[in-house]
């Protein structure tokens, strides 16, 4: 083979062309139909230019490549330099009679109609990023989020309802794959179903999200009385018991949440564990029950006036108020307007944090109670802020009944000419209600340390529920004591606003939030006392819609599927992804993310197993003279109290909770049950220090002391259950182990696993009279 020029093999490609077996014989015209005859004689080396053919472009040949040569022994074939490398195409060597193909433009056209998708695609921003684009508020002044539009809000009509606008497209700042990616996981053998029959008010929203997640709804009720999977109500109903038959149901409500959650009812349950935590229950502020503790209230006003304390101011709230209704400040106790009404008296949060504006707020975070049986509470990520009207100033002589300035109410500031509506997201940044995530980035600009805030607050969550849990469990043993309860849950409000040290304070808890979707606007020129419309809420809508939506799928035990890192897209927002990995709107606090931290402030329920003992549940929820007597018997405390006591330390209990001197027929709450415990427990146990230490050397007194009367201990403490398969510590804590179905131990050998019935059964607790 003939040595050919370095030089001229690093630029060109080289046919020879060869005549017989003999590569030195002098060379004849190439006959290929791709070259043109030449004028002059051919030479023996003919250099060939790449760009004169229609073919795919090679990588360009390097210096240092290594090339080996190619060659065919049969006449009419060409020298092939191509490099070694087998990712590289080699140079396709074509016949001499046929012509060389052009390359198809199949794949070029794939190629650009792919790429044309994707940009379409990429145009299409989920409503998701323009939420948090448009809320935080580095990237408010690069690019609006949402198109603002300078047309009035559309009314509310017949033809379109709060549920037909909300039909027309996923609810604002929720993505449209994250709300339409939801697989339908109900089969035509299995389709889920839900009662809005009650829900009234709540209707619209949760219907939405029923369809979107593929529930069967019955808007009048179910036919032939066939039970439901969930119940949807607006309020506690009384006759819970006879229209859920099913222990299978779930309902959406826990008996009794009503009267837990007033004002009264949730100062005593805190105050019990304020006594017990002092340390745990500080974000409450210092209270009184009027007219019971009106004396009380005049010492300690008349104490800080002898101290020289600036001047103090209270706040009065009447014990079944609600948004904003009846209150009002005062700086004296004499200002009080009738002593003899039920109502709270609360020390007034006179140094509010305030933002730029000067206005003062507070937050809606919404919790969830997914059942006590497992006890499982969760958070939603997102709430709402809600703000006052008109500027803010400490209250005095001049200005502390202007509640638009001192009272963050919706209700009471949306009559104020001031309010600022919110037409889209971008308007909430500066309207009187805006989302929760909006105003951390607005305070995280101003300095604030928003994961520390956002951990007290849901650390406020967790121990307000816990403090109410004793009497959520104590209602429903009551509500199902002839029946099997089903599993209820329940979306509860926590109002909560921030003082100006950056502290959480816990204002009063809401058993019903609202959960509408729409808000009243006056017409223009006009104010809603002459009327109005009714349109749709941005913010509501943003916040809402995912809570209830997520909150269906917890209880029918779908988020954790839904939300699975390997989620098929289904929208046109994520077409350039395979999978997704999404955040739940709900995430649970306890007992996974704060059980280690709280989980010694379970405590009370130990004293709500005794006290379950000595009531007529079937009846009644309180304890009457008779039970406490024989509660004093039982547990050997005459020595402590003698019998003869007890009735003048009930009458006294019954004057400090009802503020009535005549002693209650109906018997004493929980609460003043657990004021005779600290009682009897300061008596018997002197040489210990603290409160708590003494009422748990009591309930450890009694429980042996009730071992003689067949109750066993199991049944005065609850259970808790490692429910992780390979020990990872995933305790479930059962409120109510009398309920637990089929109790085998999985400690041991050749035992089967827990099997426990997540809806109950009819056991209850043993009476006193009953035996082993």
């Amino acid at each position: 083979m003939p040595r050919i020029n370095r030089a001229l093999r690093q630029s060109y490609f080289y046919c020879i062309k060869i005549k017989g077996d003999v590569p030195h014989e002098e060379p004849v015209k190439s006959e290929s139909p791709l070259f043109e005859p030449r004028r002059e004689q051919p030479i023996d080396i003919i250099p060939y230019a790449p760009y004169l053919q229609k073919r795919p472009k090679t990588r360009q040949i390097s210096r240092h490549s290594t090339r080996r040569i190619s060659w065919s022994r049969k006449e009419d074939r060409v020298l092939e330099i191509s490099p070694r490398s087998a990712s590289e195409p080699k140079l396709i060597i074509p016949s001499s009679s046929p012509k060389i193909p052009k390359r198809k433009p199949v794949q070029k056209e794939n190629r650009y109609d792919y790429q044309k998708k994707v940009q379409a695609a990429n145009k299409k921003t989920s409503n998701l990023r323009k939420v948090k684009s448009e809320t935080h508020l580095y990237n408010m002044h690069k690019e609006p989020l949402m198109k603002q539009t300078t047309a009035a809000p559309r009314p509310l009509t017949r033809s379109s309802s709060i549920g037909s606008m909300l039909e027309q497209r996923p609810p604002s700042g929720i993505s449209n794959s994250s709300f339409s990616r939801v697989k339908i996981k109900n089969t035509l053998s299995k389709r889920f179903t839900i009662d809005t029959s009650r829900a009234k008010s709540n209707q619209p929203v949760v219907s939405l999200c029923a369809r979107k997640i593929g529930i069967v709804e019955y808007p009048n009720g179910a036919e032939d009385n066939r039970p439901c999977d969930v119940y949807w109500h607006n309020v506690v109903y009384n006759d819970m018991n006879k229209i859920i038959t099913s222990p299978h149901s779930k309902v959406n409500k826990f008996p009794g949440m009503t009267e837990l959650a007033r004002k009264i009812s949730l100062t005593h349950s805190i105050a019990s564990m304020q006594k017990l935590f002092p340390d745990e229950y500080e974000f409450y502020p210092k209270s009184w029950f009027l007219p019971a503790h009106m004396d009380d209230f005049y010492a300690y006003y008349h104490g800080r006036i002898r101290a020289n304390k600036s001047e103090m101011w209270f706040i009065v709230k009447p014990d079944e108020g609600a948004q904003g209704t009846g209150i009002y400040l005062i700086n004296n106790p004499d200002q009080i307007r009738n002593i003899n009404v039920k109502q709270l008296v609360q020390e007034y949060i006179a140094n509010p944090m305030l933002m730029g504006d000067q206005l003062k707020f507070d937050f809606r975070v919404y919790g969830v109670i997914k059942s006590i049986n497992p006890l499982s509470i969760y958070v939603a990520r997102e709430g709402m802020a809600r703000f006052c009207t008109e500027k803010y100033e400490k209250p005095d002589s001049s200005n502390f009944k202007n509640l638009y300035a001192h009272l963050t109410n919706y209700s009471l500031n949306k009559a104020n000419n001031s309010y600022v509506h919110s037409n889209t997201l971008q308007d909430q940044v500066k309207g009187s209600k805006r989302l929760l995530s909006t105003v951390f980035h607005q305070l995280e600009s101003r300095g604030v340390k928003t994961k520390k805030l956002w951990h007290d607050i849901k650390l406020i969550l967790v121990k307000t529920t816990l403090a109410m849990l004793p009497e959520i469990m104590l209602h429903y043993e009551h509500h199902f004591f002839d029946s099997v309860g089903p599993q209820c849950f329940q979306i509860m409000g926590f109002d909560v606003m921030i003082r100006a040290d950056g502290k959480p304070i816990l204002l009063e808890v809401n058993a019903a939030p609202s959960l509408t979707a729409d808000h009243m606007v006056p017409f223009p020129g006009k104010t809603l006392s002459d009327g109005g419309q009714r349109v749709r809420s941005v913010v509501d809508e943003v916040i809402k819609v995912p809570l209830v939506r997520d909150t269906l799928l917890l209880v029918l035990g779908l988020l954790d599927e839904e939300y699975s890192e390997n989620v098929e897209t289904k929208s046109m927002d994520d077409f350039h992804t395979i999978a997704s990995k999404r955040k739940p709107h709900l995430s649970e606090i306890f007992p996974t993310r704060y059980g280690a931290h709280s989980g010694h402030l379970l405590f009370l329920d130990k004293a709500m197993y005794i006290y379950m003992q000595f009531v007529q549940l079937k009846n009644n929820v309180n304890i009457t003279n008779a039970g406490m007597k024989q509660f004093v018997r039982k547990c050997n405390l005459i020595d402590i109290i003698p019998i003869q006591e007890v009735d003048s330390k009930i009458a006294e209990i019954d004057y400090y909770f009802t503020g009535d001197k005549q002693t209650s027929s109906n018997g004493l709450p929980f609460h003043a049950f657990l004021m005779f415990l600290f009682y009897v427990a300061d008596r018997k146990f002197k040489l210990e220090t603290d409160t708590l230490s003494k009422v748990q050397r009591l309930l450890s007194f009694c429980d042996m002391s009730l071992r003689h009367y067949g109750v066993r201990s199991a049944r005065l403490r609850r259970a808790e259950i490692d429910s992780s398969k390979n020990g990872a510590g995933n305790i479930e804590i059962y409120m109510l182990p009398n309920r637990i179905h089929q109790k085998t131990r999985n400690s041991k050998p050749n035992r089967k696993p827990f099997s426990i019935d997540a809806n109950n059964n009819p056991n209850h607790l043993p009476r006193i009279s009953e035996k082993p």
